[in-house]
C-alpha cells in the first residue's frame, strides 16, 4: 500500500515526536546522585585509595594468570569461540560506565562489595586446583594466593568504607552461589581447561568493574576529577 505525501508527512512528524518523548523521557529519569563531602586525607579517604589501588594490584595479577591459562592451557583449542558463562551474570548492574554515573553510590558500593562476595569460593579453589589440575609452579600459585587475599582484604575494607559512610552495605543483594568445581576437576582435559578458561574470563570481567565502581565512588566521596 503506497502512502500520499500528505501521509507519509504526517507518519514522520509522528516518528520524530515520538522519539523526542522518549529522549525526554530518558532525560529526566537519571539518578541525581549524591556527592560526599569526604577529606582526601580523612580515614574514609585513605580506605577509598587503598581500595582502589588493591583492585588494581588484584587486576593486574588476574591478568597475567588469565594470559598463561590462555598461552599453556586455551591456546588452539578455539575456546575463544565458545558461549561465556558467568554465575554473577544475574546481577543486576550497570553496562559501562555511563551507566555506572547515574547509579546510587550506596547502590554502587554495594555492588562491589557483592562481586568480591561472589568470588571468595572460586578463588579458594582456583588456588588449590590449579596445582593440582594444572600443575602450576610455586609462582603461579602465589599470584592465585595474592589474589585470594586482596580480594578477601577488599571485603572488608568494603564493610569500613560503607560504615563510614553510613551506607547500608547489602541490602537485599545476596551473592551469586558459584558451581563450577566439578568442570574444574573433570577428568577430561578439554573440560577442565575450558572450566580455568571461562573462570578467568569472567573474573577479569568482575574484577575490573570492581575497580570501576571504586573509582565512581572516590570522585563523588572526595569531590575528585572523573
Amino acid at each position: 500500500m503506497h502512502l500520499s505525501l500528505t501521509q507519509q508527512c504526517c507518519f514522520w512528524t509522528l516518528l520524530l515526536l515520538l522519539v523526542s518523548m522518549v529522549q525526554g523521557e530518558n532525560k529526566t529519569s537519571s539518578v541525581n546522585v549524591k556527592v560526599w563531602n569526604i577529606s582526601y586525607h580523612s580515614p574514609t579517604g585513605h580506605m577509598l585509595n587503598w581500595a582502589i589501588k588493591s583492585s588494581q594490584d588484584m587486576n593486574h595479577l588476574i591478568s597475567e594468570l588469565s594470559t598463561y591459562v590462555n598461552k599453556f592451557y586455551a591456546q588452539g583449542r578455539g575456546f575463544n569461540k565458545r558461549i561465556i558463562r558467568c554465575h554473577t551474570s544475574s546481577l543486576s548492574r550497570p553496562k559501562n560506565e555511563e551507566q555506572a554515573q547515574n547509579i546510587e553510590s550506596e547502590v554502587l558500593l554495594t555492588l562491589a562489595h557483592t562481586l568480591l562476595q561472589a568470588w571468595v569460593d572460586a578463588l579458594h579453589h582456583l588456588w588449590a586446583e590449579m596445582a593440582d589440575k594444572l600443575g602450576c609452579t610455586p609462582p603461579i600459585l602465589t599470584k592465585a594466593l595474592e589474589i585470594k587475599t586482596i580480594n578477601r582484604n577488599l571485603l572488608e575494607s568494603m564493610k569500613k568504607i560503607a560504615c563510614k559512610a553510613k551506607f547500608a552495605l547489602g541490602g537485599n543483594v545476596n551473592a551469586p552461589l558459584w558451581s563450577e568445581l566439578e568442570r574444574l576437576q573433570s577428568p577430561y582435559r578439554d573440560t577442565r581447561y575450558f572450566a580455568f578458561y571461562n573462570l578467568f574470563r569472567c573474573l577479569e570481567s568482575d574484577s575490573n568493574d570492581v575497580e570501576m565502581y571504586l573509582k565512581l565512588l572516590k570522585c563523588r566521596m572526595l569531590k575528585s576529577r572523573c
